[in-house]
């Protein structure tokens, strides 16, 4: 049995370490003095929120002549997520190249080209194992790599459990943080804290944002995001949030609630789709479609935290985003025991049926307490100014210190 894990190890990693040192040699070829005095960074794309991150870096990235940003994205993000396509179409952003498990050769091409690569979601864990294998080739070709935290509890960095500890690693060079890198949780692998930078949270588009706090039914707006993964959230946590949505829909008649599930969530348990079906016949409810590009263009998550007047999310990004926004945030936590809900203080917690009546009329009754909250939740979380430049500036003088470019 040993023998055959051995060989399906090398069967597996065989290709991989082809490329790596094809990669290198490809590099060497590159180093002349005829090579462009400018940096060609790559924002990968490998799901539609990526966008929200790389959106400010790019348009930062226009006002610098030395810098050109151009996408690649994953195949599986352009094929099973169609906002991904609807929305790159809204920014007029036009995909470069298409990665997957079966072009790894070509990109090994296209690195002769590039300087360097910043994406959001490579690690040593199985789901992430294109973009890790992109991210060794490009190591190897020599190219800058960057891993930026992508969500507020990110596997490896900010979230740890029993199943995903300290053995998850980053192939990136350096991996950028949206905080302060001494708040990052102690048990994480050395390796990571010692490739870690912070930068901030690249999303300035979110507090720039004009509010309006108006549906197109000339309503209050209170958004909900949910993503009830059935490997954190049991049947009882997931009826309770169902169950309380209605009736606070019952109860706040003149208030139109927007629910946006997660937009990885297109397949659903029993009970989970029961619960999206039975708010369907709600009037002031509206249920956004992951799967409908159309719904999730009309409210993207910026827009739709810009038109509201509070937000209640499961616990996730959303909280952070609407911090970032300057919107209230309530996180429902329906009395979870799990450290990572330390993480939201001192944002207030949803417990029960009387959490969510408390919030939403705090959110009209004392609007001064809650912006006060959402504020210290942001102070804590992610460090001040200008994280796109602050990340070109970075990705630029790090190109200069390795001379991949004559000048700048």
């Amino acid at each position: 049995m040993k023998k055959n894990r051995f060989l399906k190890y090398l069967i597996r990693e065989i290709p991989t370490r082809i490329l790596l040192c094809k990669a290198a040699l490809a590099k060497k070829k590159l180093d002349s003095p005829e090579s462009p005095p400018s940096v060609t960074l790559v924002l990968l794309i490998s799901r539609p929120h990526d966008l929200d991150l790389y959106l400010d870096i790019y348009m930062e990235s226009l006002s610098r002549p030395e810098i050109d940003v151009i996408f690649w994205a994953r195949r599986k993000a352009l094929k099973h997520f169609p906002a991904t396509r609807k929305l790159l179409e809204k920014y007029n952003i036009d995909i470069n190249f298409t990665v997957g498990h079966g072009n790894l050769r070509e990109a090994l091409d296209k690195f002769k080209k590039i300087d360097a690569l910043i994406n959001t979601v490579e690690s040593s864990i199985a789901k992430h194992k294109v973009a890790y294998r992109l991210v060794r080739l490009a190591n190897a070709a020599g190219v800058l790599t960057y891993t930026m935290q992508h969500g507020f509890e990110n596997v490896g960095l900010t979230y740890i459990d029993t199943d995903l500890g300290s053995g998850v690693t980053f192939a990136a060079r350096k991996v950028l943080t949206w905080g302060p890198v001494d708040s990052l949780p102690g048990k994480l692998a050395s390796d990571t804290i010692r490739k870690c930078t912070g930068v901030g949270c690249p999303k300035i588009y979110l507090s720039s944002k004009k509010k309006t706090g108006v549906s197109l039914h000339s309503t209050p707006i209170i958004s909900i995001f949910e993503g009830l993964h059935v490997d954190r959230f049991d049947n009882r946590y997931i009826r309770q949030f169902f169950q309380d949505l209605r009736a606070m829909s019952d109860e706040f008649i003149d208030t139109h609630f927007v629910l946006k599930p997660h937009p990885g969530l297109t397949k659903r348990a029993a009970i989970h789709q029961q619960g999206i079906d039975s708010l369907k016949r709600k009037k002031n409810v509206e249920v956004l479609d992951p799967s409908d590009p159309e719904a999730c263009v009309r409210w993207t998550t910026p827009e739709l935290l810009a038109s509201s007047i509070a937000a209640l999310t499961t616990p996730s990004t959303i909280a952070l985003d609407a911090a970032l926004a300057g919107t209230p945030a309530a996180v429902i936590r329906y009395g979870q025991q799990i450290p990572y809900y330390e993480l939201y203080a001192p944002l207030p917690m949803v417990d029960s049926t009387d959490d969510w009546r408390k919030f939403l009329t705090d959110v009209h009754n004392d609007k001064a307490s809650m912006k006060k909250l959402t504020s210290e939740f942001l102070k804590r979380q992610v460090l001040p100014g200008n994280a796109a430049k602050r990340i070109l500036e970075q990705v630029v003088a790090d190109c200069m210190k390795t001379k991949v470019v004559c000048s700048v």
